[in-house]
């Protein structure tokens, strides 16, 4: 037996160079795979414990361990690719273009998941430590997580998309997400001063139903135009619809003025 041990590793290096890529490949996927539940059973035992103290949810946890997961995979099916690339003839330039692209996809999930879960905890950390008591507070609490928000999503859909796909135009989603932004201060804001100012004045409750609606179209036409802003001839149309109804509003808010007055003065 032992003396057939000198053919066995001579045969062992006339095995054909595919055959070695296909173990490297597949031998590649499995540490990756094993790396990803070492990795998931760490953060499944640390995560939860910091999420609880900062007062996250389990879902966003759980959605943030499984994005690690997937990170990992993703970056192991990238290099285990590059072992197989040279012998798929014709398909080499395809395969090669997709295991390119990985480790971009990757990085569009881990900002996703990931970098969702570190804002969620960085504004809660923040609502902690100034106080939840007023209000105003947690609209500019939640504007900030809106924005950051928006600042991962544009990050990951750069990175993994527009930098792909050139025929997309990337300022078209960039104004999707501004006037997004807008939309949500705006309506925020005027909802809590209406309120606010309704608790003060029940007898201003007609009037400010009407600004409400008034304050809310202006809002919606503000975001409109800056997101089609790269459309010239839509965003003249949107301004001139801003201005008409600025103006419509001053002519009937006149007469409502006039009519609150005359009531307050013969009361």
């Amino acid at each position: 037996m032992y003396s057939q041990l000198p053919y066995l590793i001579l045969s062992m290096d006339q095995i054909p160079a595919v055959v070695w890529a296909v173990i490297y490949f597949i031998v590649t996927l499995i540490v990756g795979y094993i790396i990803a539940l070492v990795a998931a059973y760490i953060l499944r035992r640390i995560l939860p414990k910091l999420a609880q103290q900062v007062g996250l949810g389990t879902d966003i946890v759980n959605t943030a361990i499984g994005g690690v997961e997937a990170t990992i995979m993703l970056i192991a099916a990238s290099v285990a690719l590059t072992y197989i690339i040279p012998y798929l003839g014709v398909a080499s330039s395809y395969v090669s273009m997709i295991a390119n692209y990985l480790p971009y996809l990757a990085g569009l999930i881990i900002l996703l998941t990931l970098g969702l879960l570190l804002v969620d905890a960085l504004t809660f950390y923040i609502q902690r430590r100034v106080g939840a008591g007023e209000e105003y507070l947690g609209i500019i609490i939640n504007i900030l997580r809106f924005g950051l928000y928006a600042v991962l999503i544009t990050i990951a859909v750069t990175w993994a998309i527009f930098y792909w796909i050139k025929t997309i135009s990337p300022y078209l989603f960039y104004d999707i997400i501004i006037g997004s932004v807008i939309l949500y201060t705006g309506v925020s804001i005027v909802n809590k001063a209406v309120s606010d100012i309704s608790k003060a004045h029940p007898e201003m409750s007609t009037m400010l139903d009407y600004g409400k609606f008034v304050l809310y179209a202006v809002i919606i036409l503000m975001a409109m135009a800056i997101i089609v802003q790269p459309f010239t001839n839509v965003t003249q149309v949107f301004y001139a619809l801003a201005w008409g109804l600025a103006i419509a509003f001053a002519i009937v808010v006149i007469p409502l003025a006039y009519a609150m007055a005359k009531r307050a003065v013969s009361s």
